[in-house]
């Protein structure tokens, strides 16, 4: 059901959720009006389902659950009762670009403004940050000596050290939609892949089906990233042209976007044919050609080990920054 721009209800949830004036047409396209109710009632407090019926008894009996699996509410059991709450403006855009279809049935314009939000949104998160949002983790094939592989640098020991994986929908290339690689090739782990099970957005899979997707990305030239807390939540897989984070390093030059692996690419000039392959792939620009020599920008290095992955003659490799 379409809302008028003047609805009380819509103008309730506007002011709630503090939503910018640009989505304000597009607020309607993307919430039922049952659903901007129901979001905005929760905006601000934790209730059980049958508080929410008492106060809106013309609510579809179906609501509660509906938006839940959608990702828009939170659900807590406190002494066996269910108790809801609304996700915030943030979260409820970035469910509904990776659970809904009618994401991609918006005008270009509409896309465009969400794009434009959830970037604004990004660019607020790494500049407020006084750490790396995000950090790279290293291809460990690529890794010169292997006893360096402790469980800090590897990706593969965050799976395996997870009780609970998730793989889900890719929300960076899912809204800029500028390239053709894999969509579902970043995990959730532990508590975070449970939100997304629970709600059928993202698909528990083994550990084994976990690392396969390690390996599908790195042949599709994807940086794994972590975000960079203590417990990780998101293993994700990054590429230049849509990933939010590296746009925020690279076109923005915000340092707090991305932090490095540290490790750092090593040409063997003995073994290197000057194919320019290393180059091509390198996310980060740190390698070039001066008059037919190659050379590493350490600077600009971020140990990512995609340029040693995709050597055939494993002339370059990664050694630790010391």
């Amino acid at each position: 059901m379409s809302q008028d721009q003047s609805d009380p209800v819509l103008q309730s949830f506007i002011k709630k959720f503090g939503v910018p004036e640009k989505l304000h047409k597009i607020i309607p396209k993307i919430l039922s009006e049952h659903e901007t109710v129901l979001l905005s009632y929760l905006a601000d407090k934790k209730v059980r389902a049958r508080e929410v019926f008492l106060r809106f008894t013309d609510l579809p009996a179906t609501i509660l659950v509906s938006c839940f699996e959608k990702g828009y509410l939170f659900r807590q059991v406190i002494d066996g009762k269910k108790f809801y709450s609304s996700c915030s403006l943030e979260g409820i855009l970035k469910r509904f670009i990776i659970h809904s279809s009618e994401f991609s049935q918006l005008s270009l314009n509409d896309l465009s403004v969400i794009q434009e939000c959830v970037m604004e949104r990004a660019k607020k998160e790494m500049q407020e940050s006084e750490k790396p949002v995000y950090r790279v983790l290293p291809v460990e094939v690529a890794i010169e000596d292997k006893r360096q592989l402790i469980p800090y640098h590897q990706a593969r020991n965050y799976v395996q050290a997870s009780p609970k994986i998730a793989v889900v929908q890719c929300l960076c290339r899912s809204t800029f939609q500028n390239c053709c690689r894999p969509l579902e090739v970043c995990l959730s782990l532990n508590d975070k892949a449970e939100f997304f099970i629970s709600r059928n957005i993202g698909k528990e899979i083994s550990v084994q089906r976990a690392l396969e997707v390690l390996d599908t990305a790195q042949e599709h030239d994807l940086v794994h990233a972590i975000n960079n807390v203590e417990t990780p939540e998101y293993l994700c897989n990054c590429c230049e042209c849509c990933c939010v984070f590296v746009q925020g390093l690279k076109k923005l030059g915000i340092a707090t976007s991305m932090g490095r692996s540290g490790f750092t690419a090593r040409i063997n000039t003995e073994l290197c044919d000057r194919c320019g392959l290393c180059a091509e792939k390198c996310l980060f620009g740190a390698i070039s050609f001066q008059e037919e020599e190659i050379a590493i920008w350490k600077d600009h290095c971020f140990g990512c080990g995609l340029c040693s992955y995709h050597c055939s003659r494993s002339a370059v490799q990664l050694i630790m920054l010391e």
